[in-house]
């Protein structure tokens, strides 16, 4: 997991903080990675490469939240943004009997790499799980076809807003990336539907102010994954945050 980054303050656009670029907020670095995990898994398939914040037991945690929420888990439509191999759409498929989700599952990622090694991974565990190669902030979503109508009951991010905020890349008025992500998810969402995001970088207030912020009113804070906390110098904190997300209806 990379470690947390520290953020910067800069001026303008109601949301002032900012983490420094690094290139974990590179295409070109996941890419690499990604096409280098797939050249290990050929070589070792029960090598299915990183499984980011698995310390922290974040993917059971998200998993075990989302049966909390009024899903139906027969139907029930799940996008997961930035899917890298996949991993925690394969353990939704995967899930407990209790937590089986058969609906539309769908994972997109902007390095053509990532999306070549999930969909393997997924011939070789015979899941079906769909893996398309898309970038959240440059593509729009809803115009794709494997969209549903409506938008997504769930999407599922699980560090990639993390790597977003690293990127220094620059949208047309002038913002960073990041500041676009959180409108452009929410309109793949169904109205009432969810967003549940694990970060590493942002604590849960600054995640919570972000995401809000950034959707001018879409979306709003519904609940949050207990993780276990620890003390540093009086102050309680946690390694990782995840938080829910709900679009208005």
């Amino acid at each position: 997991m990379p470690e947390p980054t520290p953020a910067t303050t800069t001026a303008g656009h109601g949301l002032p903080e900012h983490l420094d670029p690094s290139e974990l907020g590179t295409k070109e670095h996941w890419e690499s990675a990604y096409a280098r995990e797939t050249q290990n898994f050929l070589e070792n398939p029960s090598d299915e490469g990183i499984i980011w914040f698995s310390e922290s037991c974040a993917e059971e945690r998200m998993i075990q939240y989302l049966s909390s929420l009024p899903l139906s888990a027969s139907s029930a439509s799940f996008l997961d943004v930035g899917t890298g191999n996949g991993h925690l759409l394969f353990e939704l498929r995967e899930a407990d009997e209790d937590e089986e989700y058969a609906g539309l599952m769908v994972g997109i990622d902007y390095a053509p790499a990532s999306v070549d090694l999930a969909r393997t991974i997924a011939r070789q565990r015979g899941l079906d799980v769909r893996f398309e190669t898309v970038d959240v902030i440059q593509d729009e979503l809803m115009g794709q076809h494997w969209v549903p109508p409506g938008g997504f009951d769930v999407v599922l991010d699980k560090g990639t807003f993390d790597a977003i905020s690293l990127s220094e890349e620059m949208l047309s008025d002038g913002r960073r990336v990041v500041e676009a992500y959180p409108a452009k998810v929410a309109a793949a969402m169904r109205k009432g539907g969810w967003l549940v995001v694990t970060s590493c970088n942002w604590t849960e207030e600054e995640l919570g102010r972000r995401i809000v912020e950034g959707a001018a009113g879409e979306l709003q804070v519904y609940g949050r994954v207990k993780y276990p906390s620890f003390t540093f110098g009086g102050v309680a904190g946690q390694t990782v945050c995840t938080l829910c997300f709900r679009r208005r209806e």
